[in-house]
């Protein structure tokens, strides 16, 4: 089978491994290529071109498309006219919001012929979009097995404890908040820790920009890694953070439980969908309260009984997920969409 993949960027996102993931697997069975929304460098660009994927600007034919992310919908309708097209949205709340300012984007949820979500969450999400919608929709979860794979996954070496932040730092992922959680800790504390972001640059405020100038040994930006070493950092910190306003299923957190990191979350209805419990397998506070954050945050870093009560059952959540091969699920989907193409050129 002849598959396209349009891939949103080539800089390092969940979304964007979690296609490279996929190309492995369709690589073994099927003639591959991808082609970006956004077309740049990057670290996901290299793993493609390791793998020898073409990287095409434009393409003839297809047998079916695998589209990725909420922001291709204007292309998913385009290209259902030639080919069926498996659209996989990755984005909750955020991706609703974009539809409502880009409606043209809602035109996929007409035409694919399937939708795969992460999480429940997610069709309730898009629920009005969706109940005229002729795609079929799936809620299949990703897992990122790079861990499992990984050769050398010793953790960086450290001289403080270590706070890690993985994703774009930009306004959705509330980076800032991080910067100003630690700076309200004990100065006791907060001299004897170090706090990391690894990823893509886009945006901070002013007040959290000044922290990071004026406490460059407290705060350092890392810019985008490779996967590999980003797991390495994750894998010695003494906390992992993802303070977002919105997300579905984050690859960080499910890589954290396995690392046996504990993780501090903004408390989102997402995470209530795919078991996260506040005080059980991970700490939260509401989106935006410093000062909660910050309270998380110290008994992390000074208790050594909450950690491992965190830690053991987030790890026993991920190892009661780990069982379906996620991958063999979705080319399954792939090759339904084919077959009923073909069915419907028959004349049925």
């Amino acid at each position: 089978m002849k598959i396209l993949l349009l891939n949103d960027e080539f800089y390092t996102t969940g979304a964007s491994i979690a296609m490279l993931r996929l190309a492995e697997r369709l690589i073994q069975h099927h003639e591959v290529y991808v082609m970006p929304r956004i077309d740049g460098h990057g670290d996901v660009r290299k793993k493609f071109e390791a793998l020898g994927i073409p990287i095409v600007k434009n393409i003839d034919s297809a047998d079916v498309v695998v589209s990725n992310c909420i922001l291709s919908g204007s292309a998913v309708a385009d290209l259902a006219a030639r080919c069926p097209v498996v659209w996989w949205i990755h984005e909750a709340e955020i991706g609703r919001d974009l539809l409502i300012h880009y409606p043209q984007m809602a035109a996929g949820f007409k035409k694919a012929s399937h939708i795969v979500f992460q999480t429940e969450f997610q069709r309730i999400v898009y629920g009005s979009f969706l109940f005229d919608s002729p795609a079929a929709t799936h809620v299949l979860p990703f897992w990122n097995d790079a861990i499992y794979r990984q050769q050398d996954l010793a953790p960086k070496p450290k001289d403080k404890k270590r706070i890690v932040c993985i994703g774009t730092i930009e306004q959705r992922k509330r980076m800032e908040d991080v910067i100003m959680a630690v700076h309200a800790l004990d100065p006791g504390l907060r001299d004897g820790v170090e706090c990391l972001f690894i990823g893509k640059y886009l945006r901070m405020s002013d007040s959290a920009k000044r922290l990071v100038e004026a406490f460059p040994d407290l705060y350092r930006l890392m810019g985008e890694l490779p996967n590999e070493e980003t797991l390495r950092y994750l894998a010695s910190a003494d906390a992992y953070v993802l303070a977002s306003n919105s997300e579905s299923q984050p690859l960080t957190i499910w890589e954290a439980f396995e690392l046996e990191v504990p993780v501090c979350l903004s408390d989102l209805e997402t995470y209530r969908h795919i078991g996260l419990r506040n005080g059980v397998n991970a700490l939260m506070h509401p989106v935006g309260n410093i000062e909660m954050l910050s309270s998380n945050l110290r008994m992390l870093l000074t208790s050594d009984e909450v950690r491992r009560s965190v830690t053991r059952a987030g790890k026993s959540l991920l190892l009661g997920r780990l069982a379906s091969d996620w991958a063999d699920e979705f080319e399954r989907i792939i090759y339904r969409a084919q077959t009923q193409a073909e069915i419907k050129k028959l004349g049925y």
